[in-house]
């Protein structure tokens, strides 16, 4: 905070850590006018100078979801649950030397498939010093699939006792086309990120990330990305570890929302499953 008061100009803020940490003093300082996140410092960092004198635009993502501090206090390091709930363990902070007097913590969830609360930052954000516009050119007809080979792929497999995803994870259920222009006065990379929201039902991701696909794209020129959701992507566990087809309506995204108001693509539409 002291540095970002005495610079005469914005200050640009370099992460070398391979942890999340929740950086919202420094998000919400006026005087900081960009967070660069390189990682581990390791050989990536010769790459931080093109970043910082604008020679190249970034096109990273982050991995991570970045929990507000409060998260540590909300369940103990002993809960290795990823969906929400009330916690089987003793919230931090508790002193009573008698556990089972202390109240027991809540999970709000982990990673961006399970997360309920408001991250800092969420996974998949990333910025870049041009614009880009997504348009979904290509997508099912009707906006409808069938989950039969799903459900006849699941019964096979549990007759010859097999591996599931062994089957599933290169079976593609479906195909997205999608329009990705550089809409800035820069060249950039961009990467595209395809997400599945199933319907809402108890126990189950709040979204996923199935496909991903990096393009490098001129001022004002556009290219078409193919993502394919999966079989895999469309079946859920049962809680006493079976897999099932989940129908429904998903919603398919690609790009992540936050990014958007910076100028980020980011599109949108929902697919039933059936």
């Amino acid at each position: 905070s002291a540095v970002a008061a005495a610079a005469a100009k914005p200050v640009v803020v370099v992460m070398l850590t391979a942890t999340p940490l929740d950086i919202s003093a420094i998000l919400n300082n006026p005087r900081v006018g960009a967070v660069l996140h390189a990682g581990v410092p390791a050989v990536a960092a010769i790459g931080l100078s093109p970043l910082l004198y604008g020679l190249v635009s970034p096109a990273g993502r982050l991995v991570q979801t970045v929990y507000p501090a409060s998260f540590a206090t909300q369940l103990s390091i002993f809960d290795m649950n990823m969906r929400p709930g009330p916690s089987k363990w003793p919230a931090p902070g508790c002193t009573n030397p008698d556990r089972s007097k202390c109240p027991m913590g809540t999970n709000p969830g982990r990673t961006h498939r399970f997360y309920t609360g408001t991250p800092v930052l969420p996974f998949g954000f990333g910025l870049s010093f041009s614009t880009f516009a997504y348009e979904i050119v290509s997508a099912p007809d009707l906006r409808t699939i069938s989950l039969a080979p799903l459900r006849e792929m699941l019964a096979r497999n549990e007759k010859l006792e097999r591996t599931f995803a062994a089957a599933a994870d290169n079976v593609a259920a479906t195909q997205y086309a999608v329009k990705v222009t550089n809409t800035g006065t820069m060249k950039a990379d961009d990467v595209v990120l395809g997400f599945l929201s199933p319907p809402s039902a108890a126990g189950v991701p709040i979204q996923s990330l199935f496909a991903f696909e990096r393009v490098s794209l001129a001022p004002k020129e556009s290219k078409i990305v193919w993502l394919y959701p999966a079989l895999s992507d469309f079946a859920q566990v049962d809680g006493a570890g079976r897999r099932y087809a989940l129908s429904g309506e998903y919603a398919v995204r690609f790009g992540v929302r936050e990014t958007s108001s910076h100028g980020m693509g980011f599109a949108e539409q929902a697919l039933l499953a059936v």
